[in-house]
């Protein structure tokens, strides 16, 4: 009797071991393609990160050389802005004794001058009017443009166009930097 009982004590122990051992490979099996599968979801996120990294270094050295480029601008402008003073300085010195100092422009080269810069000013201004000068809209003094005042204001004009000139050549640096 008890080599009928071991015997079937044996076949029933037998086929749990097979069992464990096919649940075994089975779970190996899963665990084989889980770790496929984040080793593959690991190459992409190091891809997606290398990438990264390359678009932050790239966009650091652009934003380094805009930087750079408008301290530049700032820096000739601010020499054009002293140079400009002293220049008019030295004009109302010298027209201080002019003696035809006051003489009025025709009006109608003052009145053309004054329709440029007003045309000029009007489409160097943002269309939100939400923020107009409201103490503006008044009408135009009627003072008329003297001789001496246009001198005096051509060189703050012109130093207006070359510090205007300075920023455009940053910007066409920096584009042509950005091809």
């Amino acid at each position: 009797m008890m080599g009928n009982l071991e015997r079937y004590w044996k076949l029933p122990a037998l086929m749990a071991i097979v069992i464990v051992v096919a649940v075994l490979c089975v779970l190996l099996a899963n665990s084989r393609s889980d770790v496929a599968k984040l080793k593959s979801d690991n190459d992409v996120l190091r891809s997606d990160n290398t990438l990264q990294g390359e678009v932050i270094a790239a966009q650091t050295f652009n934003f380094n050389r805009f930087n750079q480029v408008a301290e530049n601008a700032i820096q000739l402008n601010s020499l054009i802005d002293a140079s400009s003073d002293n220049t008019v300085i030295e004009y109302r010195e010298i027209l201080r004794r002019e003696k035809t100092c006051d003489l009025p422009v025709p009006a109608d080269v003052a009145g053309g001058l004054l329709n440029y810069a007003n045309r000029l000013r009007a489409g160097a201004m943002h269309t939100d009017t939400g923020n107009a000068d409201a103490a503006s809209d008044g009408a135009t003094s009627t003072s008329s443009l003297t001789y001496c005042q246009a001198v005096l204001w051509i060189k703050p004009l012109l130093a207006a166009i070359e510090k205007a000139n300075n920023q455009l050549a940053g910007i066409r640096e920096i584009e042509k930097a950005r091809q």
